[in-house]
């Protein structure tokens, strides 16, 4: 098969060659890991290609004989697709622990409560005290855990689709409830501080907005 342009032979196009761009086209994810996983096929294609060559193969046949031994795209996307949608998983978990990991510090110093921002009264401020204390170190712990799930942990188990989505749900979940808490938190001590809100939009709403863009992301792939 020849491709051309205008009337002008361009040159062979391989049977190889039409199956790699096909699944390349079928994968969707991070532009990285896509980008190996379609090398690796198309080398170990070549590679098939040419032994079968040399043991006596015409390269045609030799071609269509690599193609048929990797498998049918039916085959083979899903199974691409399932590492393209860990590799975002493995993404999500590493910037919900960097959103997370700065909270403490977040909150223990200008988002804090100190002697010019006294504690409000009522439970509700309380109850988001505790939340934001307590609820930010067990969410630390699943980012963790998560990191282990989709990364190292691919040692001891192969993380799939499911691993995939849960980080996703769980970072969404991080989110939507950090960000809650810190607009109630940022609402009942400082609603005239200008700092605080700057704070609230720097360390809260963009980055745990574009994390929860990335959970959404890597949900769509499972």
């Amino acid at each position: 098969m020849r491709a051309t342009r205008g009337g002008v032979t361009l040159g062979r196009v391989s049977i190889a060659q039409v199956y790699v761009g096909e699944l390349d086209r079928a994968l969707v994810g991070p532009r990285r890991v896509r980008r190996d996983l379609v090398r690796e096929a198309r080398d170990h294609l070549e590679d098939a290609t040419e032994a079968l060559h040399r043991a006596g193969h015409a390269r045609s046949d030799a071609e269509r004989l690599a193609v048929a031994d990797f498998g049918d795209l039916d085959e083979i996307v899903p199974a691409f697709q399932t590492t393209l949608a860990v590799a975002a998983s493995r993404r999500t978990a590493w910037m919900l622990f960097a959103v997370l990991a700065i909270q403490p510090l977040l909150w223990d110093g200008p988002l804090g409560v100190h002697d010019e921002h006294p504690t409000p009264d009522g439970w509700f401020f309380a109850a988001l005290d505790h939340a934001v204390e307590w609820g930010g170190g067990l969410m630390i712990a699943m980012s963790l855990a998560l990191l282990v799930l989709s990364g190292i942990g691919n040692r001891w188990f192969i993380a799939g689709r499911r691993v995939a989505r849960l980080t996703a749900l769980t970072t969404l979940g991080c989110a939507v409830t950090i960000g809650f808490i810190a607009l109630g938190m940022v609402l009942l001590s400082s609603s005239g501080d200008l700092v605080a809100w700057s704070l609230f939009l720097a360390f809260i709403l963009l980055p745990f907005g574009a994390t929860a863009t990335q959970a959404r992301r890597t949900l769509a792939l499972c």
